[in-house]
């Protein structure tokens, strides 16, 4: 019979493991920081040792109907909050500019970033190619947390190198749900969502921002801008990167955060809210960019033929239609190439 090395044993061993890196569970923590009530079969001082680690803290829902467990144990019952479901809406089409979402603000007058939000409006769209920063998915997950799903759905589209064709393919995608906004973000832009610390430790290039600017968070600005589509200010990825625009003289205001939502001829795609009427009208106005191709959606972010990029010529056929583009100078946003930017 073959030897077995001990490196080997440890190795077989570690396989039949339930925990093969012996990784020390720390105790739940409340979301004040302290630890959760001791359960009958849990020691408080084993529970107060298990806290003094930071190693794998995890908040822990216990108000779920399947009971949450610590090591096979279950957790110490906490009284179950009643939610009251809000009463039901008139079925009549709300006004197009209606601002749906509720706020509320700190001492200093600064806006938190959690919400409330009337009706599942909100349609993130991604139109990713390969891969994706992580800042800007954690991000996403922050927003999910945030809204809830009853307010918010996300979908992605990937692996298309032409970027037109995956923005097209959203597009159908939002069209099929009763959603209206759709906010359509690349997967290299890391949105401000109104966690000031947690953007400073991310975008080096926000270290320096005022408070105020980074509470604000990118839904509640474009939603609450009251406009049909608007986007974002940011800059191009590379050093002296241009304001995605078409007013270059809006640069400074940017750059500072102004608190400002300007018209524009055009702004860049990489992270724009549009309500579901700009396609509704484009579609009305511009039948013959239905694809003659079964099963290819309609072709929204055609780039024009004089060669201007897909988000320029998307945005001159929404303001043919009568939705005039905005840039909304005051909600921080990073694009991410060698640094952020």
């Amino acid at each position: 019979m073959e030897a077995i090395s001990a490196m080997e044993r440890r190795t077989l061993n570690a396989l039949d493991s339930a925990n093969p890196f012996q990784t020390r569970i720390a105790a739940p923590k409340n979301l004040n920081g302290r630890p959760m009530a001791a359960t009958p079969d849990v020691e408080p001082d084993e529970i107060e040792e298990l806290a003094k680690s930071d190693d794998h803290m995890i908040d822990v829902a216990v108000e779920s109907k399947v009971e949450p467990k610590k090591r096979g144990r279950p957790f110490a019952k906490k009284p179950v909050t009643e939610v009251v479901e809000p009463e039901s809406q008139p079925e009549s089409e709300p006004v197009i500019f209606e601002n749906p979402i509720i706020e509320s603000h700190d001492k200093n007058g600064l806006p938190s970033y959690r919400c409330e939000f009337a009706g599942r409006d909100i349609f993130v769209g991604l139109p990713w190619y390969k891969t994706s920063n992580p800042v800007t998915t954690q991000a996403l997950i922050a927003m999910a947390l945030d809204f809830g799903k009853d307010r918010i759905r996300f979908d992605l589209v990937m692996g298309d190198a032409m970027i037109y064709h995956s923005r097209n393919k959203i597009a159908e995608k939002f069209l099929e749900t009763d959603a209206r906004w759709l906010f359509m973000l690349d997967d290299d832009i890391i949105p401000s969502i109104g966690r000031s610390a947690w953007y400073r430790a991310w975008v080096a290039s926000a270290r320096n921002a005022q408070e105020q600017p980074l509470q604000r968070h990118i839904l509640h600005r474009l939603i609450g801008s009251g406009k049909t589509l608007v986007g974002g200010a940011y800059f191009g990825r590379q050093e002296g990167g241009k304001l995605l625009c078409s007013n270059q003289n809006l640069e400074a205001d940017a750059r500072a955060f102004a608190d400002k939502v300007m018209p524009v001829d055009w702004i860049g795609a990489g992270a724009m809210l549009i309500h579901r009427r700009v396609f509704e009208d484009m579609k009305e106005k511009y039948p013959e960019l239905k694809s003659k191709i079964a099963g290819v959606p309609f072709n929204y972010f055609q780039p024009a033929e004089d060669g201007a990029g897909e988000d320029i010529a998307f945005c001159k056929r929404a303001k043919a239609c009568g939705h005039q583009p905005h840039i909304d100078l005051g909600v921080p946003l990073a694009h991410v190439g060698y640094k952020t930017y």
